[in-house]
Protein backbone atom coordinates (compact mmCIF):
# COMPACT_ATOMS: atom_id res chain seq x y z
CA UNK A 1 0.00 0.00 0.00
CA UNK A 2 2.82 2.42 0.76
CA UNK A 3 4.30 1.89 -2.71
CA UNK A 4 0.91 2.55 -4.28
CA UNK A 5 0.49 5.69 -2.19
CA UNK A 6 3.79 7.27 -3.24
CA UNK A 7 3.30 6.67 -6.96
CA UNK A 8 2.97 9.99 -8.77
CA UNK A 9 3.44 12.09 -5.62
CA UNK A 10 5.97 14.90 -5.98
CA UNK A 11 6.46 15.79 -2.31
CA UNK A 12 7.68 12.36 -1.17
CA UNK A 13 11.40 11.62 -1.11
CA UNK A 14 11.53 8.05 0.14
CA UNK A 15 9.80 4.76 0.67
CA UNK A 16 10.38 2.27 3.48
CA UNK A 17 9.08 -1.25 2.97
CA UNK A 18 8.92 -3.51 6.02
CA UNK A 19 8.43 -7.12 4.95
CA UNK A 20 6.63 -6.07 1.77
CA UNK A 21 7.21 -5.23 -1.88
CA UNK A 22 6.10 -2.75 -4.52
CA UNK A 23 3.63 -4.19 -7.02
CA UNK A 24 3.66 -0.94 -9.02
CA UNK A 25 6.61 0.34 -11.06
CA UNK A 26 8.66 2.92 -9.19
CA UNK A 27 11.93 2.03 -10.92
CA UNK A 28 12.30 5.36 -12.76
CA UNK A 29 11.65 7.53 -9.70
CA UNK A 30 14.15 9.46 -7.59
CA UNK A 31 12.79 7.87 -4.42
CA UNK A 32 15.22 6.68 -1.78
CA UNK A 33 13.96 3.17 -1.06
CA UNK A 34 14.70 0.90 1.87
CA UNK A 35 13.42 -2.67 1.99
CA UNK A 36 13.74 -4.51 5.31
CA UNK A 37 12.67 -8.07 6.07
CA UNK A 38 13.64 -10.85 8.44
CA UNK A 39 15.49 -14.02 7.45
CA UNK A 40 12.84 -16.11 9.24
CA UNK A 41 9.83 -14.40 7.63
CA UNK A 42 7.31 -17.06 6.66
CA UNK A 43 4.56 -14.63 5.64
CA UNK A 44 6.31 -12.47 3.02
CA UNK A 45 5.94 -14.16 -0.35
CA UNK A 46 9.59 -14.23 -1.40
CA UNK A 47 8.76 -15.31 -4.95
CA UNK A 48 6.61 -12.18 -5.41
CA UNK A 49 9.24 -10.11 -3.59
CA UNK A 50 11.89 -11.20 -6.10
CA UNK A 51 9.55 -10.83 -9.08
CA UNK A 52 8.69 -7.27 -8.04
CA UNK A 53 12.23 -6.18 -7.16
CA UNK A 54 12.49 -4.66 -10.66
CA UNK A 55 9.74 -2.21 -9.64
CA UNK A 56 12.17 -0.40 -7.35
CA UNK A 57 15.04 1.93 -8.24
CA UNK A 58 18.34 0.15 -8.88
CA UNK A 59 19.96 1.92 -5.93
CA UNK A 60 17.38 0.74 -3.40
CA UNK A 61 18.85 -0.53 -0.16
CA UNK A 62 17.90 -3.96 1.16
CA UNK A 63 18.43 -5.02 4.77
CA UNK A 64 17.81 -8.60 5.86
CA UNK A 65 17.56 -8.93 9.61
CA UNK A 66 19.19 -12.21 10.56
CA UNK A 67 16.84 -14.11 12.83
CA UNK A 68 13.94 -11.68 12.39
CA UNK A 69 10.45 -12.72 11.33
CA UNK A 70 7.32 -11.06 9.97
CA UNK A 71 5.57 -10.51 13.30
CA UNK A 72 8.68 -8.83 14.68
CA UNK A 73 7.80 -5.66 12.82
CA UNK A 74 4.55 -5.20 14.72
CA UNK A 75 4.49 -6.60 18.27
CA UNK A 76 1.19 -8.35 17.62
CA UNK A 77 2.31 -11.86 18.55
CA UNK A 78 2.64 -15.00 16.44
CA UNK A 79 1.19 -15.01 12.94
CA UNK A 80 0.04 -18.01 10.94
CA UNK A 81 2.75 -19.30 8.55
CA UNK A 82 5.44 -17.14 10.15
CA UNK A 83 8.60 -18.85 11.40
CA UNK A 84 9.82 -18.39 14.96
CA UNK A 85 12.21 -15.50 15.45
CA UNK A 86 15.67 -16.39 16.72
CA UNK A 87 16.28 -12.86 18.03
CA UNK A 88 14.33 -10.69 20.45
CA UNK A 89 11.69 -8.31 19.19
CA UNK A 90 13.77 -5.51 20.72
CA UNK A 91 16.76 -6.51 18.61
CA UNK A 92 14.66 -6.72 15.45
CA UNK A 93 13.12 -3.33 16.10
CA UNK A 94 16.51 -1.85 16.94
CA UNK A 95 18.02 -3.07 13.67
CA UNK A 96 14.97 -1.80 11.78
CA UNK A 97 15.25 1.65 13.37
CA UNK A 98 18.98 1.73 12.61
CA UNK A 99 18.34 0.96 8.91
CA UNK A 100 15.65 3.67 8.75
CA UNK A 101 17.87 6.26 10.44
CA UNK A 102 20.67 5.40 7.98
CA UNK A 103 18.27 6.06 5.10
CA UNK A 104 16.92 9.37 6.34
CA UNK A 105 20.23 10.60 7.73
Amino acid sequence: MAASYVEGKENIEGLILLASYAANDLSDTDLSVLSVYGSEDGVLNMQKYEENRMNLPEDMKEVIISGGNHAGFGCYGPQEKDHPSTISIEQQMGETVEAIVDLIG
